[in-house]
């Protein structure tokens, strides 16, 4: 048998990686390539071929299986109808499909998660075989979404990496009727901030929270001056240990408060 791999990524290359390596037989041929654009993040890595698959796809065809792991290079329709071609995708298909799908979670409310597809003609559409929710916390902003999505992801490619080899899978019975898709151009057009725009406070929160993502500047607006202004929210969860026998405060005010009443009883 012989598997190709194309990703983009180096986030979860890795962790992949190490999964293919304690789950796939040595006897199973495996081809790893990347985009052209993307050689700098896996020059560790020389058994990580370039490939643009635009134009370059014929040897591809010769595989029995393909998966895209976080590939920026949309599969040519031939590939994806002569082979089985699977698709990693953060994002709880069929909702936010396209480009990253956590970052339009927190701002259009729908699931955010990971699913394991079949692919077809259509960008992040196909057949789902597997797919969780993650659920987003007050308190996170995109990066720290992103990384647990991540984390789901290794965890769907994992328990489903098998039936795969072994084309035992099933597929979830999912309507895309009703599925949206963002562009790229959605995002970029998200990232520039309109200034008379009326929100409430809540909306702004998780507008801005959506956007910020160490160490990318996303979130900006033009000042008066002509100038781009980046913006970036940071939260932080309040982790204090509440005190229930004094309506509030804090675990060191209550040791202050102990200090201040032994030396009020010295000085009695």
């Amino acid at each position: 048998m012989k598997i190709f791999i194309l990703t983009d990524n180096y986030d979860i290359f890795l962790p992949i990686y190490d999964v293919i390596k304690n789950n796939i037989k040595k006897d199973i041929d495996i081809k790893y390539f990347c985009n052209p654009t993307s050689k700098n993040k896996f020059k560790d890595f020389d058994f990580i071929k370039q490939k643009n698959i635009k134009d370059d796809y014929n040897d591809l065809l010769k595989f029995d299986i393909g998966f895209s792991i976080h590939s920026k290079m949309i599969f040519p329709k031939e590939l994806v109808e002569t082979i089985p071609c699977f698709n990693l995708h953060p994002g709880f298909n069929p909702h936010n499909r396209g480009i990253f799908p956590h970052v339009f979670s927190i701002i259009n409310k729908l699931k955010a998660g990971a699913s394991l597809h079949i692919m077809d003609s259509k960008i992040d559409n196909g057949k789902i075989i597997d797919r969780e929710e993650v659920a987003i916390k007050s308190y996170d902003d995109s990066l720290s979404l992103y990384k647990k999505i991540l984390n789901l992801e290794v965890k769907i490619f994992r328990r489903n990496l098998d039936s795969i080899i072994n084309k035992t899978y099933k597929f979830i019975d999912i309507d895309y009727k009703h599925s949206n898709y963002n562009s790229m151009n959605d995002f970029k057009n998200l990232c520039k901030i309109n200034l008379d725009k009326i929100l409430t406070m809540q909306e702004a929160i998780d507008y801005l929270r959506a956007l910020s993502h160490k160490p990318y500047k996303n979130a900006y607006f033009i000042d008066k001056n002509g100038d781009k202004i980046f913006v970036s929210l940071k939260l932080q969860k309040d982790n204090i240990i509440k005190n229930p026998t004094m309506g509030g405060g804090c675990l060191k005010n209550r040791i202050l408060d102990k200090r201040f009443n032994l030396l009020l009883k010295k000085s009695a």
